[in-house]
């Protein structure tokens, strides 16, 4: 009988030393394969999938049984829906007529007219039904937001000089449609609530459309401004994202220029036809002044001159002054060689140093994007090839743009940092359906992209 105990005690052993060795190996491959893929940026994993709904919620009626994010109104079916913003668990909340609903001040609210994405304490009964909900009286809220800057790694929202932090389970929402968050680009008008320095929902109440050109050969090199807020490099196949509504469209390359008002509607697209300009244009570029401070008067070959929109000027040399109070005077000799380019000037204040321009470290670096295979990629507008391809690093933040037959077309954020090392993105599969195509002229030349 020893002999046995001392021969099973052997085998469990000798089945213990293999288990450690077995799991040891498993580690060191896992760690191995994330040291391999590290450079491998994927948003798309980020995106929030179709939501898992609890119904198991009961209380007591008089306390609050979750505060949470209002997801669903369905005022036909008597039922909401709502995001802990404990846990990001999503229930789904019974109510009736008699439901208790008030706002935040007190006031009384019908279902209808409460707030999607806003922010709520809801007292459920002992049979599961919403008995009072009551907005959260810490809850806030800004609106007609744009322009905000996401940082999905460290999950924070800049908005100006506004530093925020987001949780994986905030509501993002444009209509019925959830999103992911690199989705928001700066043309979108936002609705941003949240408690403290949390954003819980934001909801898109004014999104983008895209604008292509046709026939614009002659116009190459020149620029195009979107009403009196974007401005962009005229490249060949190019697609920019613009924000809905009706703008002028101003396109010009020396000599060369014709106005259009366009009308953009949400996720689709409107083709622009210049091709009734075809005369070569003469030697004049457009300079593109960014001074620090705003308010400096310019003057330019000894000219005062309006610079809060491009400046057409010749090829050749000019000379540049800017005044402002407490900053020291400002001269330069710039030598304008083609037909657009963007001047920053970062005078300097008065009995300051100047500072030294910070070093750039994505230089000789490239951004690859490897899906959705076989979409158009466009960069900050600018075509690029079809994925996969790549691009030229460089820091800041980009409007990463994916058009394909057959499918919606979609834009998506990213924020790239001044660092050393190629990068690579992976965006989720393009959604069939095909984004609608409207023109603004008559007659619409073939062109194949």
């Amino acid at each position: 009988m020893k002999y046995r105990y001392k021969r099973a005690d052997r085998l469990s052993h000798f089945i213990s030393v293999i288990m450690l060795v077995i799991l040891v190996v498993s580690q060191t491959a896992c760690t191995s394969s994330k040291k391999k893929n590290s450079n491998a940026l994927v948003p798309g994993n980020s995106i929030t999938p179709a939501p898992s709904v609890s119904t198991d919620i009961k209380g007591d009626g008089e306390t609050p049984t979750l505060t949470g994010i209002l997801t669903l109104r369905d005022t036909s079916g008597l039922k909401m829906h709502f995001v802990d913003i404990k846990d990001g668990t999503e229930y789904e909340v019974p109510y009736s007529g008699g439901t208790d609903i008030q706002d935040s001040y007190g006031k009384i609210k019908a279902a209808s007219t409460m707030d999607m994405g806003g922010i709520y304490d809801v007292y459920v009964d002992k049979a599961g039904k919403a008995a009072k909900i009551y907005g959260n009286s810490n809850a806030w809220a800004r609106y007609d937001v744009s322009g905000i800057t996401v940082d999905e790694s460290s999950r924070k929202i800049s908005i100006g000089a506004s530093n925020m932090v987001y949780e994986s389970f905030t509501v993002v929402k444009s209509g019925d449609t959830r999103l992911n968050i690199a989705q928001l680009v700066d043309q979108d008008k936002l609705t941003i609530r949240g408690i403290g320095e949390k954003v819980y929902s934001i909801d898109v109440t004014a999104g983008h459309g895209y604008l292509k050109f046709t026939g614009i050969d002659a116009l190459k090199g020149g620029y195009v401004s979107i009403g009196n807020r974007q401005l962009f490099g005229v490249t060949a196949d190019m697609m920019i994202t613009a924000p809905e509504g009706t703008f002028s469209v101003n396109i010009r390359n020396g000599n060369l220029s014709a106005t259009k008002t366009v009308t953009i509607a949400k996720d689709e697209t409107t083709i622009v036809d210049f091709s009734e300009i075809q005369t070569d244009p003469v030697k004049m570029g457009a300079v593109n002044f960014s001074v620090t401070p705003a308010n400096a008067i310019m003057s330019i070959d000894g000219t005062e001159v309006d610079y809060s929109s491009p400046v057409s000027l010749t090829y050749g040399t000019h000379r540049i002054k800017l005044v402002a109070n407490h900053y020291q005077e400002y001269s330069e000799v710039i030598n304008v060689n083609s037909p657009y380019v963007t001047k920053v000037i970062d005078m300097t204040a008065s009995g300051s140093s100047s500072t030294t321009k910070a070093a750039d470290y994505t230089e000789g670096y490239k951004v690859s994007v490897t899906a959705p295979v076989g979409a158009t990629l466009y960069v900050n507008s600018e075509y690029i090839g079809t994925v996969p391809c790549s691009f030229e690093k460089s820091s800041g933040k980009k409007t990463i743009t994916l058009s394909q037959n057959g499918y919606n077309t979609v834009s998506y954020t990213i924020s790239i940092a001044n660092t050393s090392g190629d990068l690579t993105y992976a965006f989720p599969d393009m959604i069939k359906g095909g984004t609608q195509e409207t023109t603004t002229q008559v007659q619409v030349p073939t062109v194949t992209p």
